[in-house]
């Protein structure tokens, strides 16, 4: 016999189930079958719920009528109206189609009035009459209400005093017996990392709520009075352990031990049944103690497809249950612990479902263990209401979980309504069956057979937490990676919601924090395989977050190199003695996959060090790790893109620098570090002398991995003196730097012929468009201009508003709440969300820091945080105005400008005005804006709806264009990257597949090359093939590698696309050593990428390639290209208009024009043309990356139709 035959309780809720789906389905009202009856035409067209769901998010967002008009005529005319609407809506919608956007201010409130109507079957209307008319209608009807104002976290702790005015005023309302809270919404700044102190101010505002429900009592119908009831609401699996703590705490004050409250807990989490475990006991104990009993409401869970997309984004595991079974088999197992006698009277039971057999199930249980005084039934407003009338005529009173929004406030309701669509609507949710479901049918047959497998399992099904990372006890031996995974995979960042990992962090702040009495660290330079700090003079890395007035405490010293240093070091890689330059590239991988592996155990260290150092955060240090560790093991891996081309030989450049920044003390040096020895070069590491400590710690992880002293060297030093002796030396072949503009524009003056790789500033801007989610907007910007502190080359310093956003009152008061509530301190203090700045601000962030310019105004003023001049919390301004100081100026710190936009072209116009190019964002949800927006901004990193910082390896490719790079513009991070430093030779004829379109170009090589076979061209056919062969690669490598977007990963909710464009207006320069190939290749590559191209020749120079441009041949390439002649001077004047100048060597580039180059930091492409399109088209194209978060609280819109 099965064991759902032994039990009972299973058989006769099973029948029970029955009777009251029976028993329901004789209750419909005539209006509840008309909206059955489009339920089921909604469930049947999938499309259908995508264009709800639209029209549901974009009705509300814009104040402009016309423009929300528009949008919905635009949906209604790309997606068709949808089929389950009545005949009415569907004239209507017609109506609204071809009249609405001429009457936008009529026929826009009369679509949201209808929307608002529509909805309130599921949203209580929030305005007083109107809730205390429903409240009371209810309570004539027996149902007991609980109260939710809808809205997503909140964003400033302004915010949440209202929000806080708001439940207590509802606890004082007599209509209102019971609210649900979410603790988000009273706490703004909500850290797992400040665990402890998140629990304290939680634990203060809890009390003032619970303090007001023991003061204000409830009549009931029967004349009875109880106290108020508070109930802890939760969504995201990031709130489960500090709602439970926060409550358990606060109900542990002697003052609330006679007051009982409640909290959810969502089955779809295995960590539920340990944690209901936890807080039984904690309720026993507190009952035996004379206390009051508490609640818990028990659900499945809602928040599912955000969970799945936190997963995908962070590379966490999911932290819910990935199936049904499991899900509902906790839920199970959940009832039934929460059911034994020793349970339910100090924990007593809120059953939140429409699922009939489990409420069947739960009744008969509490039937069983005589607790059916201590069990309530729970439904969600407006669902299935006919099944709750059904319901109570069994168990007496139901409660509603009620949503209430105001018409005001209704923007909060669209998450949730989008929610409870996706809900109604999945394959496997009861609800979606509900219409029409009869006993006995097919679709009746499959949810029971789910309930009875769901009772076999509740005692097998895991109950281990999904999200068990522990960085305490993690085993860092195994091999992977890589190297020896054969795949790439971002490395995951350290998950702090676990208690064992925050223990960590303490840890590694106890081992790191700068106190007086520790002894700083004394740090020698590294050159020709020996350490050195004696005899050589030293400078101290201070702990910014320390300093009072002049007064610092020390982390370290570090020994500064000499000239004489220089010299050895350089002499030393010159000669490579280990042989690293040797080895095979499968051997340099391999070691490169160690130091990843060192940098996994070093990860405390660095995140430590980088806190002592440079004071950032461990919450900003710690993905920085993770970035590093990436860039070990995804360089040496891309070298396969080119070892793998036949025909092809490659080596290293030579001698690599990498000149490292401060801000971001770990990824960036690690990035050219591996970049440099993955492409087979010695390198010498000069690191900021603000960031040597930090830096030190990550030469530790290659040293350890086997990689020599003598491949790797570490010299830090001053600018003016190593740095300068360094850059200028002629035995380095390139250096990589990341620094300011003016520090590459003084590298390329000094020496102009050198291959500078460069990522320099940024002026960055977010665009908010009124068809803006406007909360996620603030939320995006607050982080993308504070977060370290407004360090980051990508930060936005510009917030472009459109102008009804920029009007909007709201979105500034909320704007200025979000950022002035951030804790401004120490990175040891976990509090702290903003940090110190390396240094004390002057120039031009000093002046955006104390002065307005013309036109602004502080909505949000600065202040320095009492006597350290290197904290300083977030200012704002708005009234920039275009072209001037603070439009124009880069200021490097926590400063963020506002300025007014007209509509988007304008605030296009505004952005692409800086010449800065490197990250942008756009806050918008019309596909059209974002089209327009990508197509038209000029910026190497794109970011829609998304913060414009924290760009991950190989998922956004980072680097800019304009005056935010300098060299040849190929990402960090990308696929092309260590091909930089690469010196290639072509040996043989390059390989190509088939092409599948065809060419003009094409046409014509062929022509040509059939000629060259039988005997045209003479002693060019040579040169004639060669071309033939190398527009057959371009052609190939174009179709399959340049003209395609490309995502790597795939990601859930947000797409991550890698584009090439074209460089722009590009400059064929003809030398006289130039062969006929090397002429049309470049014009052949230039057509191919649809980069505007011009020949240029010096105005006395001929021979047989000049004459070759006369041909037919050449006219039919050229296309009537411009063909000048001109000197070197006149070319070099004419830099400012072009975007490129191509050589076809780097001899053959006269010294004046790199000089005239150098002066801006213009790029002249000057390595040798060859046939292999995959390196050659390489110096005509940008890379591009586009970040677009396309998920709408979590629902994939068309993407997830199956």
């Amino acid at each position: 016999m099965t064991e759902t035959m032994q039990d009972p309780v299973i058989v006769k809720a099973a029948e029970l189930a029955r009777e009251w789906q029976s028993r329901a389905n004789s209750l419909l009202t005539d209006e509840e079958k008309r909206i059955q009856s489009q339920m089921s035409k909604l469930l049947n067209r999938p499309e259908d719920k995508v264009t709800l769901t639209k029209l549901i998010d974009r009705s509300f967002r814009s104040s402009d009528f016309s423009k929300v008009a528009e949008q919905v005529v635009h949906i209604l005319e790309s997606d068709g109206i949808p089929r389950f609407f009545s005949f009415q809506e569907k004239i209507l919608a017609q109506i609204f189609s071809r009249a609405g956007r001429h009457l936008p201010k009529v026929s826009v409130p009369k679509l949201i009035d209808a929307i608002r109507k529509q909805s309130s079957r599921s949203i209580v209307p929030g305005e007083a009459e109107a809730l205390h008319a429903h409240l009371a209608t209810r309570r004539a009807e027996g149902v007991r209400m609980n109260i939710n104002h809808l809205g997503e976290a909140v964003l400033g702790e302004g915010e949440c005093t209202e929000r806080l005015k708001t439940y207590v005023e509802d606890l004082k309302n007599p209509d209102i017996e019971y609210i649900s809270v979410k603790i988000s919404t009273i706490y703004s700044q909500i850290n797992s990392f400040a665990f402890e102190e998140t629990i304290q101010v939680l634990v203060e505002r809890l009390s003032l709520l619970y303090r007001t429900a023991a003061a204000y009592h409830y009549s009931h119908p029967d004349g009875s009075l109880t106290p108020k009831f508070v109930n802890l609401d939760m969504e995201e699996y990031r709130d489960l352990a500090i709602t439970a703590e926060a409550f358990c705490r606060t109900l542990d004050q002697p003052e609330f031990l006679g007051h009982s409250a409640g909290l959810v807990l969502q089955a779809y989490l295995p960590d539920a049944w340990p944690i209901q475990q936890q807080l039984t006991d904690w309720a026993r104990k507190r009952v035996a103690s004379g206390g009051a009993p508490i609640k818990i409401r028990l659900v499945k869970g809602a928040n599912m497809e955000m969970e799945q997309v936190d997963a995908a984004l962070h590379n966490w595991p999911l932290a819910p249950y990935d199936n049904k079974l499991d899900v509902d088999a906790n839920y199970r197992r959940m009832v039934d612990y929460g059911m034994e006698q020793e349970n339910i009277r100090a924990v007593h039971l809120g059953i939140g479902s429409h699922n009939l057999f489990e409420l069947a199930y739960a009744w008969e249980r509490a039937k069983a263990m005589g607790a059916t005084a201590f069990v309530g039934f729970e439904m969600l407003e407006g669902m299935a209401d006919h099944v709750r009338r059904a319901i109570q005529e069994t168990t007496g009173a139901v409660l509603y979980y009620a949503p209430v929004a105001s018409r005001e406030q209704f923007i909060n309701a669209i998450a949730y309504l989008i929610r409870r669509l996706d809900e109604n609507t999945g394959p496997e949710n009861f609800l979606r069956y509900s219409c029409k479901l009869n006993v006995g049918s097919e679709e009746w047959k499959f949810l029971e057979n789910q309930y009875h497998d769901a009772c076999r399992h509740r005692n097998t099904v895991g109950s281990e937490g999904h999200r068990n990372q522990n960085r305490r006890s993690e085993d860092l031996s195994v091999k992977k990676g890589t190297f020896h995974e054969k795949c790439f995979v971002n490395e995951a960042d350290t998950d702090f919601t676990l208690e064992e990992n925050r223990i960590w962090a303490a840890e590694v702040r106890e081992k790191w924090e700068v106190k007086e009495e520790k002894e700083p660290l004394h740090i020698p330079i590294v050159i020709a395989g020996e350490e050195v700090f004696e005899e050589r003079k030293t400078a101290a890395q201070f702990d910014p977050s320390t300093a009072s007035g002049e007064k610092r405490r020390t982390a370290a010293l570090f020994a500064m190199g000499t000239d004489a240093d220089v010299q050895k070091a350089v002499a030393t890689a010159k000669a490579d003695p280990d042989g690293w330059r040797s080895l095979s590239w499968e051997d340099r991988h391999e070691f490169l996959s160690r130091a990843a592996a060192e940098l996994r155990i070093l990860r405390g260290d660095l995140m430590g060090a980088a806190a002592a150092n440079t004071g950032k955060l461990f919450s900003e240090a710690d993905p920085e790790i993770s970035e590093a560790i990436d860039f070990a093991e995804f360089y040496p891996w891309s070298t396969k893109n080119f070892t793998r081309l036949s025909g092809m030989e490659m080596k290293g450049k030579g001698v690599g620098l990498v000149v490292s920044p401060w801000n971001f003390p770990v990824a960036i040096p690690c990035g050219g570090v591996v970049a440099a020895l993955a492409a087979g070069n010695t390198v010498i590491f000069k690191p900021a002398s603000d960031a040597v400590l930090a830096a030190w710690i990550l030469c530790q992880a290659f040293w350890r991995a086997g990689i020599s002293r003598n491949t790797l060297q570490f010299l830090p030093g001053s600018g003016s003196s190593v740095g300068a002796g360094l850059v200028n030396h002629r035995d380095v072949d390139f250096v990589i730097l990341t620094g300011g503009t003016e520090t590459g524009l003084r590298i390329l003056k000094d020496r102009p012929d050198l291959f500078l790789c460069a990522e320099t500033g940024g002026k960055n801007a977010t665009i908010v468009s009124s068809m803006s989610d406007r909360d996620a907007a603030i939320a995006n910007v607050i982080h993308s201009a504070f977060s370290n502190t407004g360090q980051k080359c990508s930060a936005t310093s510009l917030l472009i508003l459109e102008k009804d956003v920029y009007d909007d009152e709201k979105f500034k008061q909320q704007l200025v709440d979000a950022a002035k509530s951030w804790h401004v301190g120490s990175p040891w203090d976990f509090r702290s969300k903003m940090g110190p700045l390396a240094q004390p601000p002057s120039g031009d962030l000093l002046r955006a820091l104390t002065t307005l310019e013309p036109g602004e105004e502080w909505v949000l003023k600065p202040e320095q945080v009492g006597d350290n001049p290197y904290l300083w919390t977030p200012g704002i301004k708005y009234g920039t105005k275009e072209g001037g100081y603070s439009h124009m100026t880069e200021f490097f710190g926590p400063v963020l400008c506002v300025m007014r936009a007209k509509n988007l072209k304008h605030a296009i116009s505004i952005v692409n005005a800086t010449g800065y190019g490197l990250t942008s964002a756009l806050e918008s949800l019309d596909p059209r804006e974002q089209a327009l927006w990508k197509d038209s901004i000029k910026a190497g990193n794109l970011y829609i709806n998304r913060g414009s910082t924290g760009a991950i390896v190989l998922r956004q490719p980072f680097g800019g264009m304009g005056k935010s790079a300098m060299g040849s513009g190929i990402k960090a991070g990308g696929p092309n990257y260590v091909s930089q430093f690469m010196h290639f030779e072509e040996k043989d004829w390059p390989c190509a597949g088939p092409i599948d379109s065809d060419h003009g170009v094409l046409r014509l090589a062929q022509d040509m090359a059939l000629k060259a076979k039988w005997g045209g061209f003479g002693e060019d056919k040579e040169d004639i093939l060669k071309f033939s062969r190398a527009v057959e690669s371009y052609l190939f490598w174009w179709q399959e590698e340049f003209s395609r977007e490309k995502d790597y990963f795939r990601l859930r909710g947000q797409d991550n696309l890698v584009r090439y464009r074209p460089v722009g207006r590009t400059v064929i320069r003809i030398h006289e050593k130039d062969s006929i190939f090397d002429v049309l290749a470049r014009i052949a590559a230039c057509r191919i990428t649809s980069c505007p191209f011009e020949l240029s020749i010096a105005p006395d120079m001929a021979g047989k390639t000049v004459d070759f441009l006369s041909t037919h041949w050449a006219e039919k390439l050229l296309q009537g290209a411009a063909v000048l002649r001109e000197t070197d001077q006149a070319l070099g004047e004419r830099i400012p208009l072009r975007d490129r100048i191509r050589y076809a060597s780097e001899d053959r580039v006269p010294e004046e024009l790199l000089k005239k180059a150098a002066e801006t930091g213009f790029y002249v492409a000057r390595v040798p043309v060859f046939m292999e399109g995959r390196i050659e088209l390489l110096q005509y194209l940008r890379e591009q990356s586009i970040c677009h978060t396309y998920h709408r609280y979590g629902n994939l819109g068309e993407r997830g139709l199956v």
